[in-house]
């Protein structure tokens, strides 16, 4: 191949580049590291629908734009919309970066400027806009702008001041919950959008884009003075133009090389430190994120780097453990109905609603002071965090209280967001028998459902013939008789669903996530002044033993203590009323989950040592909505509702993940055997770490649950019997 023609099929074939280049060595990796990363094709759809759920556009439209504080991007925001697409052009100059069309191909749903007339083009229902509340909530009073047309979830971060440096930023760009819990199908080329559902977007193909777009534009003086006269246009439409052009664009040239080294020092350090392991990162593809560890290491890693200067190239060495290869990927959980869960997360990690977010937040990439202690202005743990967006959102989540000021004889519901309803899409496909339910299958899988279901994912949220025909298994009842735990919980005046938890090993499924938590070690800087069993202790009445070194090192205890930090910084900064601080804060402890954290007695009255065993759980979740969260596991390792009901070793091996195709019969990813993925398509193979799909398996004849081994929840079904089953649960 002759360079002139290893350059064209670079231009129009990366992904063929990269193939080949993984076969000669460090040499072929370095040049592979500066192609652009493989993307699937662009495909708009001849129409989009919201679905309905409880939200008028004016509530989704902010849900998608307002900002957590987050600066999730390397460069501030009009650096960002004046970049160019990653892309080698021989012929044309290439397109922006920010363009709806490109950033739809790593799975971003594409977002109006305003939600006005013209928002019905991007899925919005026509009888819901316009519509302003009577009486707006506190939180429309500053409502989000999105003037540059940028996907769900993509929030403007307003100028400010850098906590740890006290220097002003620029308005910068971040993802709000939006980006990554807002869900999309396809079906005959018609999308089908959801709020609360889990993506399916790649974020590590973004990171290298944005990584690789920066590179280029440093690189290559045409693109540069593309993009500077981009910045400088929007400097003067904001009436704030610079004195001098040339000077301007010198600065802007250093600043942005600067970036680049932030980043590839980053990038190089985590590899050096990945290398001692004899570790490589793991792809993590489409619709999953190892968000924990991405979290830990930005908060215990990224945000306590020293700055980046042309002299300060040595490795922190203090900070090697802090850095881990996110390893453990799961698929973005639905978030409907969270708000009233007793503890939520895959492994029921955590219960205060407002760490729980904030802690989401601190790891994509809020502005946090880790590393300035000598100066009283600019105290540790302050940050850019908006505590009462983050605060709002959760509100608008939760809606009033399911059981109140409900008719006489109606039964409680989920007044928040809900969760979507597979009879609205099917009225979109009316013609399509794809999309009807059997009626009469659906009876048989109602009661498959309460054999089978009932134990770990309760009844059905809102089945009001199973409440019927079962009461005592009603998913609202205080109590059930197959628990000896309440299913629902008061504190604060609030109840709570209790969801059930089971040990990993019972479940059998992939542990690799239940680890993080439960495993994961971090150093802590004395400068911090954090303690995490004293502080947690003293703050909530934790009952953690005192002096356990190790059980003072744990990620988990680590990231609540200092996300309570943060908190607590927010609201010295922004002193408020009591009662709104308190409201705010939540009722619920930030305490460990004691099916985890497993106190141990003594007999011999002495404490017993160790105190604790960390004994790993996941948590199950009502599965109302259920057939719009393909694919299935928690680590997204089973494609369709259909092959969760088949014994474990019938489940498919290999499927492709990231079209966001739609199979209505089997209930989710439409799965070919023998299929090649398309180029930008992730391969999901279950061989790979994290990625196992055994566990919560049906199979075999026995009945009685408190025979069947680990990795069994029940016997094994017919077809006749799994084909009702997937539809009773269509309709939930």
């Amino acid at each position: 191949m002759t360079l002139a023609t290893f350059f064209l099929v670079a231009v129009f074939a990366p992904e063929k580049v990269r193939a080949t280049l993984k076969n000669i060595g460090r040499a072929g990796e370095t040049v592979s590291a500066i192609l652009p990363p493989p993307l699937p094709a662009a495909r708009m759809p001849s129409k989009a629908y919201w679905l309905k759920q409880n939200w008028s556009a004016r509530e989704r439209f902010w849900f998608h734009h307002a900002s957590q504080g987050t600066a999730t991007f390397p460069v501030p925001y009009d650096w960002f919309v004046s970049l160019e697409r990653a892309e080698l052009a021989v012929f044309s100059t290439p397109r922006l970066l920010s363009d709806g069309d490109y950033l739809i191909r790593f799975g971003f749903i594409p977002s109006p400027r305003k939600p006005d007339s013209s928002a019905s083009d991007f899925g919005y229902s026509k009888d819901t806009l316009n519509t302003n509340p009577a009486d707006e909530p506190e939180q429309f009073k500053n409502y989000p702008e999105n003037p540059d047309g940028l996907p769900v979830g993509f929030a403007k971060l307003e100028s400010g001041v850098e906590p740890a440096t006290g220097e002003p930023y620029p308005a910068q760009l971040g993802f709000t919950c939006a980006a990554c819990h807002t869900g999309q199908i396809r079906y005959r080329d018609v999308d089908i959008r959801f709020d609360g559902g889990p993506a399916m977007v790649n974020l590590g193909n973004l990171e290298s884009a944005i990584g690789l777009s920066i590179f280029y534009t440093v690189h290559v003086p045409t693109r540069f003075n593309r993009f500077a006269d981009r910045v400088i246009a929007r400097a003067v439409k904001a009436g704030a133009p610079p004195a001098d052009r040339s000077a301007f664009k010198e600065e802007l040239k250093e600043k942005l090389r600067q970036t680049l080294d932030k980043i590839k020092r980053e990038r190089d350090w985590s590899k050096a430190i990945l290398a001692r392991g004899n570790m490589t990162y793991i792809d993590e593809g489409f619709g999953r994120l190892d968000a924990l560890n991405r979290i830990g290491n930005q908060i215990f890693f990224s945000n306590l780097l020293p700055p980046v200067t042309r002299d300060n190239q040595a490795f922190p060495e203090v900070l090697a453990r802090n850095y881990v290869r996110p390893d453990a990927p799961v698929s973005f959980p639905p978030i409907w109905d969270v708000p009233w869960f007793l503890w939520a997360q895959y492994d029921g990690s955590v219960q205060n609603e407002l760490v729980r977010n904030a802690g989401q937040s601190l790891g994509v990439k809020t502005k946090l002071n880790l590393t300035e202690h000598s100066d009283p202005n600019r105290p540790l743990f302050r940050s850019s965090m908006k505590m009462k967006n983050i605060f709002w959102i959760e509100e608008m989540l939760r809606g009033p209280d399911p059981f109140a000021d409900n008719a006489p004889g109606q039964a409680p519901e989920f007044k928040g967001l809900a969760a979507p309803r597979w009879k609205e899409v099917a009225d979109i496909f009316e013609s399509d028998p794809a999309w009807r339910v059997d009626e009469e299958k659906v009876r048989s899988g109602r009661r498959l459902y309460a054999e089978l279901c009932v134990e770990c994912h309760r009844g059905p949220v809102h089945d009001p013939e199973f409440d019927r025909e079962r009461p005592d298994l009603s998913f609202w009842r205080a109590e059930n008789p197959d628990r000896a735990e309440k299913n629902w919980v008061t504190i604060g005046g609030r109840r709570f669903f209790n969801a059930v938890e089971k040990p990993v090993a019972v479940m059998g499924t992939d542990r690799q996530q239940a680890r993080v938590l439960s495993e994961r070690q971090v150093y802590i800087p004395p400068s911090l002044g954090v303690n995490p069993i004293k502080q947690l202790n003293a703050q909530w009445s934790c009952d953690l033993p005192p002096n356990d070194e190790a059980l003072n090192a744990s990620f988990a205890l680590a990231l609540m203590a200092v996300v309570d930090k943060s908190i607590d910084q927010w609201f010295k900064d922004n002193p408020l009323p009591a009662d709104q601080e308190r409201i705010m804060r939540g009722e619920r402890r930030n305490c460990q989950n004691k099916k985890t954290f497993k106190p141990i007695s003594s007999d011999s009255g002495k404490p017993a040592n160790p105190p604790i065993v960390l004994v790993t759980h996941y948590r199950a979740r009502p599965l109302d909505g259920v057939w719009a969260t393909a694919p299935y596991l928690h680590n997204g390792s089973v494609p369709t509702l259909y092959d969760m009901l088949t014994p474990q070793h019938l489940r498919p091996q290999v499927f492709c993940v990231g079209s966001r195709e739609f199979d209505p019969v089997k209930v989710g990813l439409p799965v070919k055997s023998g299929e090649t993925c398309a180029a930008g398509i992730t391969r999901f193979d279950v061989t790979g770490l994290g990625n196992s799909n055994l566990g919560h398996s049906f199979e075999g004849a026995e009945s009685d649950k408190t025979k069947l081994p680990n990795g069994v929840i029940g016997r094994g079904l017919t077809d006749v019997e799994r084909d009702a089953l997937v539809q009773y649960l269509k309709t939930l």
